[in-house]
């Protein structure tokens, strides 16, 4: 045996077939273990063109005959992977089910916002030199069609119709929420944006309102109001909006700034239970503090990821209720807030009051474990993800659109962008991007002959973004 030949373990060969256009191909596949490693990878092979199915018959054609006349050069591998992915989705089925002839439309602008396209009025020239036009060549994405699909997508009835077939997809049972807002500033003359105050700053905005599921991670409601309405006027009538959608609520993790007595009272009246911050200027909060000095004795300490806290319970009333107020403190966190107050002080540093420092109070209406209140309450950083999100990759700022059913239309696809995009990211992993497989995949051509697309050869860059998300590459396609 020669020692050098490499030893590769493989497994479950079998037979794939995909249909493009006017033809069948066929592709063998395997599951092969790297060499040095303990990872399984998907390998495949091109057969050809299924001549004979259940014979196995397959023409090789190693590319179109020269009577074909080449017609165009364009983008593909950006569309065809996010495409491969979306119509996997029940969401597709929906999308397909509700827009009707305006789901070629919406699908080309949905994959023109993720694969971080600009200003709408680019849109048509992207979609000309894309794989895209193939895909959904019934896309209409002029400015004035644009326009009016806007118009269209901003029927309340539409966006209904939308939620009603969505959430019967993706909810089973009762959902444990994060609801969460933050702020679109623009200089739009409508009334859904106005001055709003809010971390100390004043901006001209619309607040953004995202209900998530906890479970799925996906985006379950949005909605959206004035930059002058507070959150805490908010909640009462988010929560509503989700029950006549159809959307069922278990639980709900929210911060600081809706905690009022009448969001608390509707909680507790309507038998959802939660968990909020609570805000550091309430008596309460500072009689908890004042009666908690003890909590730095070992019998509070939990491990926290490699952090070491300190979390106290106290069962305590609210509002005629009874609650479960946890303090935390994060030792770590006490010192550079400490640090920080010495340092900007002008007066006797006896005179300082350091009790808050480090420290926060986690309001519960149910009894937890100690050991699981903080990752709990964290959880809440997904809303955070998805802000980024919408604002970083799917550019939704700024907000130019001055038509308030135009404003609507684009909310509601950028909501949709939103869930697609999720659950791109949830199949590529944690270690690659979104914006960095659309970006290295967007490099990989297609040549368009009379009635076959000759893809190029891929690059190992690419070849390692389509394995990890378990797409199939054809060598050839159908026009």
């Amino acid at each position: 045996m020669d020692t050098n030949t490499k030893q590769i373990e493989v497994k479950e060969m079998a037979v794939r077939y995909k249909k493009f256009g006017r033809q069948e191909y066929a592709y063998r596949i395997w599951n092969e273990k790297k060499e040095g490693t303990k990872k399984w990878v998907q390998r495949s092979q091109y057969l050809g063109v299924v001549v004979d199915k259940e014979n196995g018959v397959y023409e090789r054609r190693n590319g179109p005959s020269g009577r074909q006349k080449e017609r165009s050069i364009l983008d593909y591998g950006d569309s065809y992977f996010l495409h491969s992915i979306v119509k996997e989705l029940p969401i597709y089925g929906v999308m397909r089910k509700v827009f009707g002839k305006w789901f070629d439309t919406l699908m080309v602008l949905v994959m023109y916002r993720i694969i971080g396209g600009q200003a709408m009025r680019y849109a048509e020239n992207w979609y000309e030199g894309n794989y895209v036009n193939r895909l959904f060549p019934e896309g209409k994405v002029g400015s004035q069609e644009i326009s009016e699909f806007l118009r269209y997508l901003g029927d309340e009835e539409v966006l209904r119709k939308f939620m009603r077939g969505y959430i019967a997809q993706i909810q089973n049972e009762k959902s444990g929420v994060v609801i969460d807002s933050t702020g679109l500033p623009n200089e739009i003359k409508m009334p859904v944006s106005d001055w709003g105050y809010h971390n100390g700053g004043k901006e001209h905005e619309t607040r953004l309102i995202l209900a998530i599921d906890r479970k799925s991670q996906l985006p379950l409601y949005f909605r959206y109001v004035a930059g002058n309405i507070g959150d805490v006027s908010t909640l009462t009538n988010t929560i509503a909006e989700m029950k006549e959608n159809g959307i069922s609520t278990s639980s709900a993790l929210i911060d600081a700034g809706y905690f009022s007595e009448t969001n608390l009272k509707m909680l507790f009246d309507s038998k959802i239970s939660f968990l909020i911050r609570m805000p550091s200027n309430r008596v309460i909060y500072r009689s908890i503090i004042r009666e908690n000095t003890d909590i730095e004795n070992t019998v509070y300490a939990v491990k926290y990821g490699k952090r070491g806290l300190f979390v106290k319970e106290n069962e305590i009333e609210v509002y005629g209720e009874k609650a479960f107020a946890y303090l935390v403190l994060d030792p770590e966190r006490r010192g550079r807030e400490i640090s920080k107050m010495v340092s900007e002080m002008t007066d006797d540093v006896a005179t300082s009051d350091f009790s808050n420092c480090g420290k926060m109070v986690l309001l519960s209406s149910e009894k937890l474990n100690t050991n699981d209140v903080v990752p709990l309450y964290y959880t809440r950083q997904i809303a955070e993800r998805m802000f980024g999100i919408a604002k970083d990759d799917l550019n939704i700022l700024p907000l130019r659109t001055h038509s308030e059913p135009n404003f609507k239309g684009f909310m509601l696809l950028v909501f949709i962008s939103l869930i697609i995009s999720c659950a791109i990211k949830a199949r590529l992993g944690k270690d690659i991007p979104i914006e960095y497989a659309v970006s290295t995949l967007k490099n990989l051509k297609c040549k368009v002959f009379d009635n076959t697309i000759l893809l190029n050869e891929l690059t190992k860059k690419q070849r390692l973004v389509f394995e990890v998300s378990n797409v199939l590459v054809p060598n050839i396609s159908g026009v």
